[in-house]
């Protein structure tokens, strides 16, 4: 079952600050509140205990010090919005939204990310975009959209819904890049993965402005290199090869949440 905010609450899993791991941002200072609950299932999910309604969000005491207390679910925006700023210090870069998946709760990411631009915090949403409405609601309060391309090879829907999550995700970089927010397409390229998987929506990318991040998978799912290098060549094809880049999860490397 999705987890839904109560009363304008929302269901958090942890707040915390640390480091932007991913694409074009990696190595920036983020305070992260990671929501918890999510509709897909991919196959290399590296937070499987985010994927459903926790009772308790684990919350840092102090921004890098690794210390967390518990503070129980749900969370109203104000409460987390405190929280966050408690978290805040020199050189923050902005607040990632992320889960489990945002927007499984959009009236609760709607008024953190308002309470956000009001502290002068820039927000940056990282989803896997499986609706574009819920997504059009929260454009006008979101600096950064990190929006993941789920391939067949995830197997993160059942096929009957494969296309109309596309759809969604595609739609969902059509309308950040139109309406000027920092635009970013993932997609993690696992072992299983065919290159025409990805090579298909290359073309449905063309004349926007985003960058796009092959992102290998680690571990048992890791690709072969030469598939990064067609992947990579195909992408440059049809985007700016100034923004296409292969990059895995540098957090990872460097053993940090």
């Amino acid at each position: 079952m999705t987890p839904q905010g109560i009363d304008n609450g929302g269901i958090v899993g942890e707040i915390f600050s640390s480091f932007q791991g991913e694409g074009p941002l990696v190595g920036r200072r983020q305070i992260f509140v990671r929501t918890a609950g999510c509709n897909l299932r991919c196959i290399y999910c590296d937070t499987p205990r985010f994927r459903s309604r926790l009772d308790i969000c684990r919350v840092e005491d102090r921004a890098g010090s690794g210390r967390f207390r518990q503070v129980e679910n749900p969370l109203s925006p104000e409460i987390v919005m405190d929280l966050i700023l408690r978290l805040r210090s020199p050189g923050l870069h902005s607040v990632s939204i992320t889960g489990g998946e945002p927007l499984c709760q959009p009236e609760f990411v709607e008024a953190l990310a308002i309470g956000c631009r009001a502290a002068g915090l820039p927000v940056y949403l990282e989803t896997n975009g499986f609706s574009s409405t819920r997504f059009s609601r929260l454009i006008d309060w979101i600096d950064f959209a990190a929006v993941d391309l789920k391939l067949p090879s995830h197997q993160a829907s059942s096929p009957e819904g494969r296309n109309e999550l596309v759809e969604n995700e595609l739609t969902c970089l059509k309308t950040a890049s139109r309406f000027g927010v920092f635009t970013i397409a993932k997609a993690v390229i696992l072992n299983s993965t065919v290159p025409a998987e990805l090579e298909s929506i290359y073309p449905r990318l063309e004349g926007l402005d985003i960058f796009m991040v092959i992102q290998p998978a680690s571990g048992e799912h890791r690709p072969d290199p030469k598939k990064l290098m067609r992947l990579h060549e195909a992408a440059s094809m049809y985007l700016d090869p100034e923004k296409v880049m292969v990059l895995p999860q540098v957090h990872r490397m460097m053993d940090i949440l």
